[in-house]
């Protein structure tokens, strides 16, 4: 017998099916099963049928699915015709090897010419080598096999008896007649048939009068199924002449289930059924009023009997009769029982049950979705995080947002337990993801971002016993050791230059030989490490093993070299994986699996085909754990759609994102004939919609983006929400402001409370309409912050202290308080540098400048750069040495005519150094174009020297004029006492702004200083300051803007007090400063 039990609630159907299994229990040492279509499911049917149960217990109890049960019972009953207990050799995953050795054959084929040409405009290598073209080819056509042998049964059967034909008897066109030949061959490879041609032969066994002779078998219960492929169904009513056969069925209705009888069973349904039945039910019930269609059939295959029972919930009801106000939540449940319109529902105002967020952007539905699962939170005592459930058919897109949404405690000063599923492995920072990064650079371009992508794996820098924010310095390391691209020289064409094996090499000479320009050996410079001999060992180890495990995987090979060979690089790589050991035991139960399968092939594989497999097998375990964990739980569509919460929230229903749509190849026949019960993603969206409706008991929200996140241009609803809010216009949409901290969002209105819950954001509302902060101040305005306990000591020269200050006040205090603005400025790098830029010229002449050398001595630029990378390749790096000379020769000129270089130490009162003087001039040389800080640099300098008692006619700086170096400006010394009281000046200056940040940026207060004896001065500080055609403005620069704000005007920068701070500042200096002209 077959039974159908119908209901619009899960929990009645677990009533039911807890009460068949009290009055037909199993033997004690029997397993009993269910099937069921997802793991959440399994868990929360145990957790009913355990509290059913006086005892509360449950055991011996198994949730198979439906597919492996099936294929497991009709092997079982035709014992001769079993595909064994093994991997199913007609699955996709497993095909696809066979598949592979018979394609050179197949392409031979005229009829597959499109395949051909496809191919050969993609793969390069042999059809012996197995690269990703190819892969992808033959996955497709594997993919497409095994859904024929689901859904086309009956047409392979054809196909095997020499009938081109497709699933309604029309002759093949010859562009596809290679896919009958390409299934002769594969079943006289295989030896046996696929699932639903084995279960076509049971059915029509069973309907010939074949009965197995074996003792009766316990009921079959399937439970929460929304769709089975017709040739399953088919088999369960085949099978109710054997065994009870149960099904409990989610439903919003039995009328949707009755209206089929006069539609010719085999057709799918068209518009003529939309017309026929409600609203709400026509745009998106389609898949269960298929699989109804299919369940009542033509009776050919319905061998036992067949009841249905209908234990049908009616909320709205059941609220009136216990007094309260049936939400319309509650009646548009009940509606759908009845069938009767939806725009007649009453709804109160207050009545927040069914709610439609349109939210800008997906950071912020996380947050309008979190404010409004605290406030129904705090309105009802009884609901429980565990009784909310956040659906989404876009769990990787949202998953990096959702830790800093609901992990952010302190926003809300409420903590919100909550847990993300359905990710697959590779999408976590673990082993898996690690492999996977591997196998995709393999045989592949390898890159420095890449490699900086593979070294932020955590199992592998723990491995390696390193801390994670080491995996940055490495990279940067590199970045400094000329890598860029390329493993070694062989990917460069022979020449080792930027690749990573040559950058390693530097890093591991400059373990011994000092970096010394002009030392190579073989053409690789030493450079040193930072950290200890002990770090540094650990770095470069890591660095060896990468750079052999990724040579290591830069050669194709056969599957069995991969599965041996795999499993010692992973030992090499993460050791015992730590705290990520389950992994490395999933990884090689993969590998083991996956050599069984095809161990047998003689392809040879490329590795990002091999991390495509891999990744495939590593998916089929996720999506396990986490939904029932007892706190709030973010999902994707499929998993808990039918399982019942208090809350139920559907968010990122996004137009072309949802629904989804599968997009099948050109010569997939099930993509140009579509039958009854075939699958369709956009069809099983929809129904997800009415499912979320039957499961929700107190509330349902549904969110989307209702603008673009890039441009801010306003986005349509998708078509499945936009139907739903026609049904229901009473139901206002709720349009979110994009502005977190816009004021409506902390204000309520006549429909809804406020739509913000963060204190945090509140406060700077709050701060932002008192006018007790500007909206684009920094922090120089704000409240002085502590000085932060993990910033760098003093420096232990008190004269290094104050030329830091003077010549960088801001980025100085910002270092105080533990901020780097600059330190994420050093991109990493994929290409080497075709030109030099003047920062990169002037860096080499500095540094040739601060080399010991004689007077007169010309450096050969391309010897110093052997081994080093600095110059571009070939003759772009000759004429970089050419430019770099003739700037040399230049700056040589210039200091000779100054006179002979020595160094004076001075010292006054706490201040000592080491200054530069040439005859009776004190010198300070900069090989770029001198700006404000060098000149404060030579002014401090002068006034030391002048105030410890030397005799200097003049300080000069020595700058770059165009192509040539020349003495750009002079300084006269102040008298002795002048100069102490300016030192004591600055000096003060330094202490009053310890903790204080100086509130004048250097070039504008520079700017404004030189133009204001010209009666220019907030002309040239506005041009400073918020650039012109020519010069970039300084509100660009990170440290300014962190400080004050890009958008601060200069009205408000530069105030009375900062005029007259600017004047104080640089005009002692102004007055003995004389510009020398070229």
């Amino acid at each position: 017998m077959l039974t159908l039990y119908r209901s619009n609630r899960s929990e009645v159907l677990a009533d039911v099916l807890a009460a068949n299994l009290s009055l037909h229990p199993p033997g004690v040492l029997e397993e009993a099963q269910v099937v069921v279509n997802t793991w959440p499911t399994s868990r929360w049917l145990g957790e009913q049928l355990a509290l059913a149960n006086p005892s509360g217990i449950t055991a011996n109890l198994r949730f198979p699915f439906p597919t492996s049960l099936l294929r497991h019972t009709v092997d079982g009953l035709l014992e001769q015709q079993s595909s064994g207990g093994g991997a199913d050799p007609w699955r996709a995953q497993n095909l696809v090897w066979p598949l592979l050795e018979l394609l050179p054959e197949l392409l031979d084929h005229p009829a597959s010419a499109p395949l051909q040409h496809w191919l050969n405009t993609r793969k390069s290598a042999a059809l012996e080598v197995l690269d990703p073209p190819l892969w992808q080819l033959a996955r497709a056509i594997a993919d497409a096999i095994d859904d024929y042998s689901l859904y086309r049964p009956a047409m392979l059967e054809a196909w095997l008896k020499g009938q081109a034909t497709d699933a309604r008897g029309t002759p093949l066109s010859p562009t596809m007649l290679w896919q009958q030949q390409l299934m002769q061959q594969l079943h006289s490879r295989l030896g046996c048939l696929p699932f639903g041609m084995r279960a076509r032969q049971l059915i029509r066994r069973l309907q010939e009068g074949w009965r197995p002779e074996r003792p009766p078998q316990p009921p079959l219960r399937l439970f929460g199924l929304s769709s089975l492929a017709p040739v399953q169904v088919e088999l369960l009513q085949a099978l109710s002449c054997l065994r009870s056969i149960e099904l409990y069925l989610l439903t919003p209705c039995p009328e949707l289930w009755q209206r089929q009888s006069s539609i010719e069973s085999q057709a799918p349904l068209d518009e003529e059924w939309l017309l026929t039945v409600p609203s709400v039910e026509a745009r998106f019930g389609r898949l269960g009023a298929e699989f109804q269609q299919l369940l009542e059939g033509s009776g050919e295959t319905q061998l036992g009997s067949w009841r249905a029972l209908d234990p049908f919930f009616f909320p709205a009801t059941t609220a009136s009769s216990q007094g309260k106000e049936p939400t319309l939540l509650e009646q548009l449940q009940e509606h759908l029982v009845h069938g009767t319109p939806t725009d007649l529902l009453p709804r109160t105002e207050d009545d927040q049950s069914l709610q439609f967020h349109a939210c800008p952007g997906r950071l912020r539905q996380l947050q309008v979705l979190r404010d409004q699962i605290l406030q129904l939170l705090a309105n009802d005592d009884s609901l429980e995080p565990r009784d909310i459930l956040v659906m989404t058919p876009q769990v990787e897109a949202f998953a990096p947002l959702v830790s800093a949404v609901f992990g952010d405690n302190d926003a809300t000063g409420v903590r919100l337990p909550w847990r993300l599923t359905d990710r697959s492995q590779q999408s976590e920072a673990g082993i898996s993801q690690g492999v996977l990064q591997l196998l995709a650079l393999g045989g592949e371009r390898l890159t420095a971002s890449a490699l900086e992508t593979v070294l932020a794996n955590a199992p592998l820098l723990r491995a390696h016993q390193l801390e994670p924010d080491e995996a940055e310095d490495i990279t940067q390391s590199l970045q400094q050791a000329g890598f860029r691209w390329g493993l070694d020289s062989r990917d460069r064409g022979g020449d080792p230059t930027h690749s990573l094996a040559w950058a390693i090499d530097r890093l591991v000479l400059g373990v011994v030989y000092p970096e010394t320009p002009g030392l190579a050996l073989e053409n690789t410079a030493p450079m040193a490490l930072p950290g200890s001999l002990e770090q540094q060992g650990r770095w470069l180890g890591l660095l060896r093993q990468l750079q052999r495990s990724l040579q290591w995987l830069s050669h194709s090979r056969s599957v069995q070299a991969w599965v041996e060979g795999l499993r010692p690089q992973l030992m090499a790589l993460f050791a015992d994986g730590g705290d990520w050991a389950w992994e490395l035991q999933t990884i090689h139960s993969v590998l083991t699996d996956w050599g069984e399968v095809a161990g047998n092939s003689s392809l040879e594989l490329s590795a990002p085909v091999v991390g495509e497999v891999l990744a495939e097998r590593l998916s089929e375990g996720s999506g396990r754990f986490g939904h029932r964990s007892g706190a709030l739980t973010i999902s994707a569509l499929e998993p808990m759609r039918a399982i019942p919460h208090k809350v139920l929230v559907l968010m990122g229903l996004d137009a072309g994102a949802f629904p989804r749509q599968r997009q099948r190849p050109g010569f997939h026949l099930m993509e140009q004939q579509r039958l009854l019960g075939d699958p369709s993603s956009g069809d099983q969206d929809r129904y997800v919609l009415l499912e979320a409706l039957l499961s929700a008991r107190q509330h349902l929200l549904v969110s989307w983006s209702c603008r673009d996140e890039r441009t801010g241009e306003p986005l349509e609803a998708s078509t499945p929400v936009r139907q739903w809010i026609d049904l229901l216009p009473q139901v206002p949409v709720r349009e979110h402001a994009a502005n977190a901290l816009e004021r409506s969002n902390f204000l309520p209105s006549e429909a809804w409370p406020p739509a913000s819950c963060d204190q945090r954001l509140l406060q700077v509302r709050q701060h932002l309409d008192a006018g007790t902060i500007g909206g684009t101040a920094g922090l120089a305005f704000s409240i002085t912050p502590h000085k932060s306990p993990d910033g760098p000591a003093l420096p232990l020269s008190a004269w290094d202290d104050l030329i830091s200050w003077v010549t960088a006040p801001q980025k100085q205090w910002l270092e105080q308080l533990g901020l780097r603005p600059r330190e994420h400025e050093n991109a990493v790098l994929d290409l080497e540098d075709l030109s030099l830029d003047e920062r990169q010229r002037s860096a080499l002449l500095r540094q040739e400048l601060g080399r010991d050398q004689e007077e007169n001595a010309e450096p050969d630029w391309l010897a110093l750069d052997r081994g080093r990378g600095q110059l571009p390749p070939h003759s772009a790096g000759a004429l970089e040495a050419h430019q770099l000379e003739q700037r040399w020769t230049s700056l040589s000129t210039c200091l000779s005519s100054l006179g002979e270089e020595r160094r004076d130490a001075v010292s006054m009162g706490p201040w000592q150094a080491e200054l530069s003087l040439r005859d009776d001039q004190l010198v300070l040389v900069h090989t770029a174009r001198p700006r404000s800080p060098q000149r404060q640099q030579l002014w401090l300098e002068l006034l030391l020297a002048t105030a410890a008692g030397s005799k200097l006619r003049s300080a000069v700086l020595v700058g770059r004029d165009g192509h040539r170096f020349r003495v750009l400006e002079r300084i006269s010394p102040p008298t002795r006492d002048q100069c102490t009281a300016l030192l004591d000046q600055h000096q003060a200056w330094r202490e009053q702004y310890q903790q204080r940040c100086w509130p004048l940026p250097p070039e504008t207060g520079w700017a404004f200083a030189v133009g204001e004896a010209k009666g220019k001065g907030w002309s040239k500080a506005r041009d400073a300051w918020e650039g012109n055609a020519v010069l970039a403005g300084e509100r660009l620069d990170a440290v300014q803007q962190l400080c004050f704000g890009s958008d601060l005007p200069l009205g408000d920068l530069l105030t009375d007090d900062a005029q007259a701070l600017a004047l104080t500042l640089h005009g002692p200096l102004l007055e003995r400063r004389q510009e020398v002209k070229g």
